[in-house]
């Protein structure tokens, strides 16, 4: 089947990846109703496409199995509690599940997304203002929260992970998301773990806060943590001048307790929160926006 593309999305088609199988042609049929124009990404396990929605008649996103791994009962069983716990977010700061497809290759329909990752923006601007890293951080973290209260970590938060648009940022990925408790070594985006990722031990509501305090962290000096510049015993910590700019005291001290290595002295979430969402407006120290 073939068919122009509805949205204007380019129809060139990719050719094979080192990374994996060949991606498919624009128009293939991923699912029933649902028609390939680009692939959006690919990870170890997983393919993610910018599609068609025929039933819809718009575009939305497939997340679905990769070719050489759809017959693996543990990439399915992924998808599947993934989009099971997506089906019971109802928040403003968490992409939107459209349908779970439970066929031979298991699939998740979510929606398209305005705007760009966040790590996109960085690359374009190298960094945020301290303002709109305080909105950032406070959504993210009204998000996290949100899904700890239904008993479950996120574990991943990166700037892949989040886009945003019109000042809403909005978290589209649920991968890695697990209950708290024990925890397998080393599970995570490289450079992006928490200590207790790394070693292996016990995650909970405080992995997420050093997730939070990472990715503010990055946000608001330029630089990635990258997987050679993480150590188990913590991050150079922020400082308050970077380049021309000073950075609020409350929010470098904020983001650097969220990044203390013993996870029992990090703040809890309502309070990173509650420090975020009760930050004044811009002074003669914040940079501009």
């Amino acid at each position: 089947m073939t068919r122009a593309d509805p949205a204007g999305v380019a129809a060139d088609i990719l050719a094979n990846t080192p990374e994996g199988p060949p991606v498919v042609a624009p128009g293939t049929v991923l699912a029933p109703g649902y028609v390939a124009l680009r692939l959006l990404s690919r990870g170890h396990r997983l393919d993610v496409y910018d599609a068609w929605s025929e039933g819809r008649r718009c575009r939305c996103v497939v997340k679905i199995a990769r070719p050489d791994r759809a017959g693996e009962p543990g990439v399915r069983r992924q998808l599947l509690e993934e989009g099971a716990l997506l089906r019971r977010l109802d928040h403003p700061h968490w992409v939107r599940l459209y349908d779970v497809i439970d066929g031979e290759r298991a699939a998740l329909i979510l929606e398209t997304l305005p705007g760009a990752t966040l790590s996109a923006v960085l690359d374009d601007r190298r960094r945020l203002c301290a303002d709109d890293a305080m909105v950032l951080g406070a959504q993210l973290a009204s998000a996290l929260g949100y899904l700890h209260d239904r008993g479950w970590l996120h574990l991943d938060l990166t700037p892949g992970n989040v886009v945003v648009t019109g000042g809403m940022a909005r978290v589209i990925d649920l991968s890695l998301a697990r209950r708290p408790g024990p925890s397998r070594r080393g599970a995570g985006t490289a450079g992006y773990r928490s200590p207790e990722q790394v070693a292996g031990d016990p995650v909970g509501s405080a992995t997420d806060v050093w997730g939070l305090g990472l990715l503010l962290h990055e946000a608001l000096s330029g630089r990635e943590p990258g997987a050679t510049r993480r150590r188990s015993d913590g991050l150079p910590p922020l400082r308050r001048r970077q380049g021309v700019r000073r950075l609020p005291s409350t929010l470098v001290d904020l983001v650097n307790e969220c990044l203390t290595p013993d996870p029992r002295r990090r703040p809890r979430l309502d309070a990173v929160l509650q420090r975020l969402s009760g930050a004044h407006a811009p002074t003669a120290q914040s940079a501009p926006c």
